[in-house]
């Protein structure tokens, strides 16, 4: 497997969203996220299996093909991902900082996509920090395919 990564850093990778960040913090724990920072992901060059498209009238970064990795570096003791959840939505793994990866299935049995948050760590150090997202093979049995919608990634930055 080849790794392919986005390297959205905090100086770079802002870009302006159709939701506001007011909008979709109530998707977020407010508890561990009590003022979240909200990154769209803007890779600098095409990715292979992983393109930007809209849903929502939102941009988004679209990935149908298992394998591929996206990076996204940030400095914060909590992180999460946002993505558009439908019936067609299929299973990543996400690894932090070189650790074992997790799966995490964001199949929803809805035909209309619908905007889901997702936290994937919440009790980090509060220093830099990279978070490895790729699509796997595997799928929930009811999906129709394996795509992820992902909107944005978001941290805790203290």
């Amino acid at each position: 497997m080849r790794i392919v990564g986005i390297f959205l850093m905090l100086v770079l990778g802002f870009t302006t969203q159709a939701q506001t960040d007011q909008d979709v913090s109530t998707l977020v724990d407010g508890k561990d996220f009590p003022n979240p920072v909200f990154i769209s992901p803007d890779p600098p060059k095409p990715i292979k299996g992983w393109e930007i498209t809209k849903v929502s009238n939102e941009k988004i970064l679209q990935g149908e093909y298992p394998g591929e990795i996206i990076k996204f570096r940030f400095k914060g003791t909590a992180v999460g991902i946002l993505v558009y959840s439908d019936n067609n939505s299929g299973i990543i793994e996400y690894s932090l900082d070189g650790q074992p990866w997790f799966e995490l299935d964001v199949y929803s049995n809805k035909s209309d996509a619908t905007l889901k948050g997702f936290t994937l760590n919440k009790d980090l150090k509060n220093r830099k920090h990279t978070l490895q997202i790729r699509i796997v093979e595997k799928r929930n049995p009811e999906s129709s395919g394996t795509s992820i919608a992902l909107r944005s990634f978001y941290f805790n930055k203290e």
